[in-house]
């Protein structure tokens, strides 16, 4: 029995736009959907269930589509975390570097 993971309606919101984004871009560039994928270096399955918005793609995969189409300084905003206030008030405090189980006892 195959197992479905379902995500929430926002994630899937969020990832059909980047896939109709990521589209658009390639189109106004002229690139057909082979053309970018050898471009980014990835089969073109991958670049079609990036366009449709799947959310089982590997970031590397979107990462290399944007890299492809010239939008790499949108890596920033992906990954910026700055914006969170609650991350900013923790890193604020103590963080530690590493996070680890605590051993139970004998």
């Amino acid at each position: 029995m195959k197992i479905t993971k379902t995500f929430p309606f926002i994630v899937e919101d969020s990832l059909a736009d980047l896939g109709e984004r990521i589209s658009l871009a390639r189109r106004a560039r002229r690139l057909t959907q082979p053309d970018l994928a050898a471009k980014a270096g990835i089969g073109l399955s991958t670049l079609l269930a990036i366009e449709k918005g799947a959310p089982t793609v590997q970031i590397g995969s979107v990462l290399m589509v944007l890299w492809a189409l010239g939008l790499e300084g949108t890596f920033d905003s992906l990954s910026n975390l700055g914006s969170d206030k609650e991350l900013s008030e923790l890193m604020a405090d103590s963080v530690p570097l590493k996070v680890r189980y605590k051993r139970r006892a004998p």
